[in-house]
């Protein structure tokens, strides 16, 4: 539940303890556990707890039992265990639900407590939820006014309307944007959002393609908020999945990035740029013309060019071979494809997808 975050500026410690003495067993010879807390956001913003007070204090056993739970301004001043490893969490909501205006901060710790000693612990509530914002300019107003857009992760959905002004918050992971246009529905845009990230998501109609058919194009620019954590992005969408015909992203589908972690997983779909083929095991093309209908290299972005940043993936005979190979589909060069298989630690000396089972292009 931690991640790296700026403090920017000094918060408060709420440390005023109440007389109370919280003790787990009279039986058994105890440990001291003291708690505090440092909120530290000064700024106002949408949603933003004003103080930890409300927030909800739970420690667990190593065996994952609760051993005590209350609201932070209700707890004991001295809190008394069975000697042990403990986690201590604070949170300032419970739910994964995503929702509007509702940042979640809290902390998790581990703390060992030795029988007769009294342990000092400090807890920091940083933001471990995301915010996302969209944006849409006059020209995809235009064109896509009617459309319905949502906001998907695992814990849920959330429809999006073009005058929202709220910030629509979820937990760390991977959130789809979902447009519905003349009866048709298709995921334009996924990412992964990490801990105290906060999206400002510009969207705009492709120049190029502004004349024929509107497709949607997505530009995306990030301000700074001085209370949070915020990462600088871009991404530039060419409509080519949403006008194409991907009905939707396959279910679970995970980006390159993630994939070279999970080697050993089976019959798992993994989504990328086609960057290159013609692979050994110390080289590969990055440029057409192509010789290799065998395998492919899919890469997070589109202009990836350094091969240790790549996934190789087998070309399995048949018709997935004969839809994805770059000598017969050289178009695919710089595409996005989604792709079904077992993700192997090494395929040409690289982290790897064999098997394939189906595909999306």
């Amino acid at each position: 539940m931690k991640s790296s975050f700026a403090i920017l500026a000094a918060g408060f410690v709420a440390a005023a303890f109440i007389s109370s003495c919280f003790r787990l067993n009279d039986d058994v010879p105890s440990a001291t556990l003291v708690l505090s807390i440092d909120y530290p956001v000064t700024s106002k913003s949408e949603g933003l707890p004003e103080d930890p007070s409300s927030f909800i204090l739970e420690i667990r056993g190593s065996e994952g039992k609760t051993h005590y739970r209350s609201i932070w301004s209700e707890r004991a001043s001295r809190i008394e265990l069975s000697p042990g490893n403990y986690t201590v969490s604070v949170v300032s909501d419970e739910s994964t639900q995503p929702a509007y205006s509702k940042p979640i901060f809290g902390d998790s710790r581990t703390v060992s407590l030795v029988s007769g000693e009294t342990t000092e612990l400090e807890l920091v509530a940083s933001q471990i939820n995301a915010g996302i914002r969209l944006l849409p300019d006059e020209a995809f107003l235009a064109s896509y006014r009617n459309a319905s857009v949502f906001l998907r992760s695992k814990d849920g959905t959330l429809a999006y309307g073009f005058d929202e002004e709220r910030t629509a918050y979820f937990l760390p992971g991977t959130v789809q944007i979902l447009m519905n246009h003349d009866g048709y529905t298709g995921t334009v845009y996924q990412l992964e959002l990490e801990p105290a990230r906060m999206l400002t998501l510009r969207l705009s109609v492709a120049e190029k393609l502004a004349t024929v058919t509107p497709v949607t194009s997505f530009a995306i620019s990030v301000a700074i908020d001085s209370s949070r954590v915020w990462v600088e992005d871009s991404f530039a969408y060419d409509g080519g999945e949403y006008a194409g015909g991907i009905p939707d992203t396959p279910a679970g589908a995970v980006g390159v990035k993630e994939a070279r972690k999970i080697a050993g997983t089976k019959a798992q779909w993994v989504y990328g740029y086609v960057v290159g083929g013609d692979l050994s095991s110390s080289s590969c093309s990055f440029e057409a013309p192509f010789s290799s209908r065998t395998n492919l290299l899919i890469a997070a972005s589109a202009g990836e060019k350094n091969r240790a940043d790549c996934m190789s993936v087998q070309l399995t005979q048949g018709d997935i071979r004969n839809a994805l190979n770059l000598v017969d589909n050289p178009g695919l060069l710089g595409k996005k494809i989604y792709v079904k298989g077992d993700i192997v630690e090494a395929y040409y000396k690289l982290p790897g997808i064999q098997n394939l089972s189906d595909y999306r292009k």
